[in-house]
């Protein structure tokens, strides 16, 4: 991504792992992204959240399918892996 691109908000998260995460699926699509601030994000994560969080950015013309992306149910961790047969591990009956 160039430096003189305009970028738009697409999320904001509390954390640096969230918002890397989010980034990771955007990539994982082809959608190139950045963590606004992420390195004052790495030293200093209380000053980071007094100015509204991690906000991740992408290109306008790809904000729909970052969008998308980042509203599907197993983006969201929602979707739990299946339990092996038996169980959850170490569960007794």
């Amino acid at each position: 991504m160039h430096e003189n691109q305009e970028l738009v908000p697409v999320a904001s998260f509390e954390s640096l792992s969230e918002a890397e995460v989010a980034l990771g699926l955007l990539e994982a699509e082809g959608i190139e992204a950045v963590v606004q601030d992420r390195p004052l994000a790495s030293l200093l994560p209380p000053i980071a959240l007094a100015n509204g969080g991690l906000v991740l950015l992408v290109l306008p013309d790809e904000l729909e399918k970052a969008r998308e992306v980042l509203a599907a149910p197993d983006a969201a961790g929602t979707e739990d892996a299946p339990l092996p047969p038996g169980g959850a591990p170490g569960e007794r009956e």
